[in-house]
């Protein structure tokens, strides 16, 4: 695919559950996700379980005949029930093409077998056929209604598929004949945990440990699903008494691993990821998740190492692939086109199995009231939605009827305010991509708009699908890699008319890209801390996964530059790990500075704490060639002025954009000698940061960059030009 043209329009303006199994080793893996901010969260393990088949071992006629014999003459006088015994024997050691061959030609003796044609339905859901499990299983069914192991193995093959609100019936069918069957309940707790049915899932799998206390698997879903709520000691608890019933419980260590990670603990949970590997060396999800702890550690080319080792085991897995993707974006000297590149595989891997959508039937009147879908996981408390409430607030009504389509798994008080300021809430928990692009096309969306698609639990290859007839990516950082993706939004800061990006999406430039509220309850803002330390204190609140080698060496250049001066550096918690304390005092040891001028701030504070400390700073310096964002608008917000060095990528220039809208032009520089002295001389002006403290406040305040109105005004207006776009296209444009 070749990049789209960056022509100018016509206005320049994102814990594995374990599920159980009735016959045989069912297993499946799927995601579970503990986000934070524009990080893909770790993958917890929640897997189906139960009972291996019964084979009669005093079969001695059975035990001795080799498959493929079922039709020789020793053979003639085998009961159909010992051919089937023969066939369990195979299924259960993992001969599955042996045991394949006994089930049919036991069919062609008796076609309608429901055991042969159950466990050929099994089979098909273990070499991942679960269409035709499902109909195999599903002709069992219509022979024995009542054959409970068959409806528990067919939630299965259901949920495999994404087809979850069936697979609760299959299960329910299962337990309304055998109702004391742990497996059973388990696998209903983790279908209930993808739908986002949290407490529901607690409550079947407690059903399951008071069936079965010594239920290694369901202790382990009971902790996934508590973690979810945030019971993450308790989650623990359960994780650990998985270990204790069985100490070679990989998906237990890596579950752990999750929750510790959580928690801020990054050393602890390379440990157990390592312990979830050694035990199962295939297990994607402890890579994805082991790459997800070392990118905080800043351990990057690691981090990239994992992932791909992951996407080799697993090379459709999409939360590895996104992960890779962030990952990138944090190594110095990466080129456009290896990014791009990036994109374009991860893009192409997910999406050659879609099919084409059929033609969209939109009213195409250009003027009218259009209907606007905002799809994201960030509906919440998170920089994502901090930033998008606003617009959302602020729509005209009157011309757009706003849909949020949430992938939003522990509401709150944010949630509750977009829910109540927008016209139509839709929750995509549990539903495939497929199933929300139809929802989508059935809202009659005009334009759907996809908020920070490689980040978090976003959903952008809904797209893929061609959900609507204009779709939008909107505080992304690369392209999306989708042909169908039509726009990108950015402004002339972010993507000048000669950037070198390469882009799928048609990039459409606002006036002023970023929009962020007042933070509300902030502290005020204090007097400049070096008049009462007598020092300068320069300071970094971003991810350690952006302060790279060459962002520590050009540091060492101002902290050297400016005499008895030091750094703090802040990030939650993470700064607690001691591999990441003695990393980065190596590096800038390697550079002349002592270990006394680096501070770390190690404690995991709440918002208005969190701003608090910058009263201890006197000048933010900003990472390379991952800017800053909401850390950029954090510092400001608190009079502290922000050094920034402009790249040619938009991840590379989003602190210099902000600066750029707030007539900061002075803080921002476009070599590393620049970036050094522009360091150099604030440090050696008081009155200059004294000036920074008492006016940024009012000046944020009164730029574009806190006037919703205006914002809402411009992004309609692009949504507008986007739309007459499309309607002027021929009709049988899908």
């Amino acid at each position: 695919m070749a990049p789209r043209s960056n022509r100018e329009p016509n206005r320049l303006n994102q814990p594995q559950m374990v599920g159980s199994n009735s016959h045989f080793a069912l297993s499946r893996d799927s995601n579970m996700v503990a986000t934070t901010c524009f990080i893909l969260g770790n993958v917890r393990t929640c897997e189906q379980h139960g009972k291996a088949p019964p084979v009669d071992k005093t079969e001695k006629a059975a035990e001795s005949t080799k498959p493929g014999q079922i039709g020789s003459s020793e053979q003639q006088t085998l009961t159909l029930q010992r051919a089937l015994d023969l066939a369990l024997q195979h299924h259960s050691a993992g001969d599955l093409h042996e045991a394949e061959g006994i089930y049919q030609q036991i069919l062609q003796t008796d076609t309608k077998n429901p055991s042969a044609l159950h466990l050929l339905g099994v089979i098909a859901h273990q070499e991942g056929e679960n269409e035709g499990a499902v109909g195999l299983i599903s002709k069992a069914l219509a022979i024995k209604p009542d054959y409970a192991e068959a409806h528990n193995n067919l939630g299965l093959a259901l949920q495999e598929l994404g087809r979850l609100e069936e697979a609760v019936a299959s299960y329910h069918k299962a337990l309304a004949i055998q109702p004391n069957d742990a497996a059973v309940h388990s696998n209903l707790g983790k279908v209930l945990w993808e739908m986002g049915q949290l407490e529901e899932a607690i409550a079947s799998c407690q059903k399951a440990l008071a069936i079965k206390p010594k239920f290694a698997k369901a202790h382990c879903n009971l902790g996934t699903a508590l973690q979810e709520v945030g019971s993450i000691d308790e989650a623990l608890i359960h994780y650990h008494k998985a270990i204790d019933i069985n100490p070679h419980y990989a998906e237990a260590y890596n579950n752990i691993g999750v929750a510790v990670q959580e928690l801020g603990q990054l050393d602890e949970a390379v440990t157990y990821y390592r312990k979830a590997l050694a035990i199962k060396p295939n297990f994607a999800e402890a890579f994805n998740n082991l790459g997800n702890a070392f990118k905080p550690l800043r351990q990057l080319d690691d981090a990239v190492s994992t992932y791909r080792k992951a996407l080799a085991i697993k090379p459709d897995y999409t939360k590895a692939g996104r992960n890779l993707l962030f990952a990138m974006q944090n190594l110095p000297g990466l080129s456009p086109e290896e990014l791009f590149t990036e994109c374009l595989r991860f893009s192409e891997t997910h999406t050659r199995d879609i099919p084409r959508p059929t033609k969209l039937t939109n009213n195409r009147s250009p003027d009218r009231r259009l209907r606007v879908g905002y799809m994201s996981s960030d509906f919440r408390d998170h920089p994502v939605g901090r930033h998008i409430l606003p617009l959302l607030s602020s729509h005209d009504r009157a011309k757009f009827e706003v849909h949020c389509y949430a992938e939003v798994l522990r509401p709150d008080a944010i949630t509750e305010r977009f829910r109540s300021c927008i016209d139509h809430w839709h929750t995509t928990v549990g539903k495939s991509d497929a199933e929300v692009a139809k929802m989508v096309r059935a809202d009659g969306i005009d334009v759907l708009v996809c908020l920070a698609g490689h980040y978090d639990n976003n959903r952008p290859l809904v797209c893929a699908h061609r959900a609507a007839p204009v779709q939008v990516s909107y505080h992304d950082v690369p392209t999306s890699g989708l042909e169908e993706m039509d726009y990108l939004l950015t402004d002339d800061f972010l993507n000048p008319p000669d950037t070198k990006e390469m882009f799928t999406e048609e990039l459409y430039r606002l006036p002023v890209f970023f929009h962020s509220p007042p933070i509300e309850n902030a502290p005020p803002v204090a007097a400049v801390p070096a008049e009462q330390t007598g020092m300068i204190t320069f300071g970094s609140f971003n991810n350690p996964a952006k302060m790279n080698d060459e962002v520590i060496r050009l540091w060492s250049e101002v902290l050297g530059s400016v005499s008895g001066s030091r750094l703090l550096l802040k990030n939650k918690n993470l700064y607690h790990q001691t591999s990441l304390r003695g990393g980065v005092l190596e590096r800038f040891q390697a550079y002349g500075i002592g270990q006394d001028r680096i501070v770390f701030a190690v404690t995991l504070d709440r918002m208005r704490e969190h701003l608090e400390r910058y009263r201890e700073v006197d000048i933010a310096l900003d990472p390379f060639p991952f800017n800053g964002a909401t850390t950029t608008f954090q510092a400001l917000w608190m009079g502290v002025p922000v050094v920034s060095l402009a790249g040619n990528t938009f991840i590379s220039r989003t602190a210099g954009s902000i600066l750029h809208h707030l007539g900061l032009g002075e803080l921002l520089v476009d070599t590393p000698e620049a970036y050094v002295a522009c360091a150099r001389d604030l440090a050696g002006d008081i009155a200059r940061l004294k000036t920074f403290r008492t006016t940024l406040r009012d000046r944020i305040t009164a730029s574009p960059l806190c006037d919703a109105t205006t914002c809402a005004r411009n992004v309609e207006a692009a949504y507008r030009d986007m739309w007459r776009t499309w309607c002027a296209q021929p009709h049988n444009t899908p």
